[in-house]
């Protein structure tokens, strides 16, 4: 449970406090599910001062929440400082079951390691690095003994991965070959011509935004000049030729070429001295609830993507200035899974660097510029929302790029805050756009 959670309650205090003492403890459930937990780890030496602390501070803010008088607002003040007491006491017994889980690992101690992974404790291994460890070190010993949990976090991460690879990494492959014509040609395509009796392959990029194609071709009694394997980027509504067969003798030939192509540049060099513009209305702040790394979906391809909490309908503007490549905007579906990466509307900008920006979940129809459009920094995009894989309302905005393997990359960033510039923003923090 993240420590803004507490400071929400004292500012939500004066709106529901005729629901004292219900509202609260549900809200503080998680502390107080947490004791039996903590009770079956109190067993190890290293945990067993601050488990017991804890349980015991736990078991009497749960009494003290009980006897509340609902008309009492000082008593239920006095309970809101207790839960914050208790966070920042939880907060640093999960840290210490941390580093017990660490040392199982180091130590090769199993045994130890499922008794402190196997617990319903809010934040396990939410730190990304500890959590890489230890499913590491659980897929070399499971063997012995299988973890339910663990299981889970394993697939939670297979299908963000699945996910990131729909979202950003989306590529497409076709062939042709020597016994194939372009009847009815795709978005991006190749095409064979006769040229000084040599055969040209050209590539036709028909997208408003550059592409990156990547070429696997086999050939019999042919010369290219290319060799087997060969890439090359394309602008906008661009063409070029990619390869070049000559015949080795008048004897038959052939050949096929399989491809695929991506959006992006193999050369784009993002410019790091840039400083973007934070993408809400200026004067502004809104928090960030996923930074750079986030445990739940920001990592791998998408490590350096930001969320900022927001009510749907909240103005979104251009961080930066470029053109408008792809955008979706009719759905209104969302939810938490895989399958509902692809209901999430959007808008990609182009920058003059061969970078793009992402902006997504916008609401429906909320999307204000068509692709191909020219944007300036600050222009109107569009509209936040709450549309594809998403577990409430915000704005998930990433500048991201083609790595060596050609596939797509996010970026850290620099944005304008007040009198600042953020060069790595803080879950948790507010920023303002200026």
């Amino acid at each position: 449970m993240s420590k803004i959670f507490f400071f929400l309650f004292l500012l939500l205090s004066s709106v529901y406090a005729g629901k004292y003492p219900i509202f609260y403890e549900r809200l503080a459930t998680p502390l107080y599910t947490s004791m039996d937990s903590l009770k079956n780890l109190s067993d190890i030496e290293d945990l067993n001062k601050s488990c017991t602390l804890f349980i015991a501070n736990a078991e009497q803010t749960l009494q003290f929440a009980k006897k509340i008088n609902a008309s009492d607002t000082s008593l239920t003040k006095e309970y809101l400082l207790k839960l914050r007491k208790l966070q920042n006491e939880y907060d640093h017994t999960l840290h210490l079951v941390h580093k017990q889980i660490s040392k199982s690992i180091d130590e090769d101690d199993y045994e130890r390691f499922l008794q402190l992974t196997n617990c319903d404790l809010d934040g396990l291994l939410q730190n990304r690095a500890l959590l890489d460890a230890s499913l590491e070190f659980y897929e070399k010993k499971k063997k012995k003994k299988k973890s339910i949990f663990l299981d889970k976090q394993a697939q939670k991460l297979k299908l963000i991965e699945e996910y990131q690879n729909e979202f950003v990494n989306a590529s497409v492959t076709d062939t042709i070959d020597s016994s194939k014509k372009v009847e009815k040609p795709q978005i991006v395509y190749l095409e064979a011509k006769t040229v000084d009796k040599e055969i040209a392959i050209y590539a036709y990029n028909n997208n408003s935004y550059s592409v990156t194609i990547s070429i696997n071709a086999d050939f019999s009694n042919l010369k290219s000049n290319k060799g087997k394997y060969s890439s090359l980027t394309l602008g906008a509504h661009a063409s070029a030729e990619c390869t070049r067969f000559t015949p080795i003798n008048s004897s038959t030939y052939s050949y096929t070429l399989e491809y695929s192509w991506i959006l992006g540049s193999k050369n784009a060099v993002h410019d790091e001295s840039y400083v973007y513009r934070l993408p809400f209305s200026l004067g502004s702040s809104y928090i960030v609830s996923q930074s750079y790394n986030g445990g739940k979906t920001h990592f791998g391809h998408s490590r350096y993507a930001i969320d900022f909490a927001m009510d749907v309908g909240t103005k979104i503007y251009a961080a930066r200035e470029g053109k408008v490549a792809k955008i979706k905007s009719d759905s209104n579906i969302h939810g938490i899974g895989r399958e509902y990466s692809k209901y999430g509307n959007f808008v990609t900008i182009e920058h003059s660097d061969g970078t793009f920006a992402t902006y997504y979940h916008l609401m429906q129809n909320g999307v204000a510029v068509s692709v191909g459009n020219a944007i300036k920094k600050g222009d109107l995009l569009g509209y936040s929302g709450n549309t594809g894989y998403s577990s409430g309302p915000h704005l998930h905005f990433a500048v991201f790029t083609l790595d060596g393997e050609l596939k797509t990359q996010t970026l850290p960033v620099k944005f304008k805050s007040a009198d600042i510039v953020v060069d790595n923003p803080q879950k948790g923090n507010f920023y303002t756009a200026m």
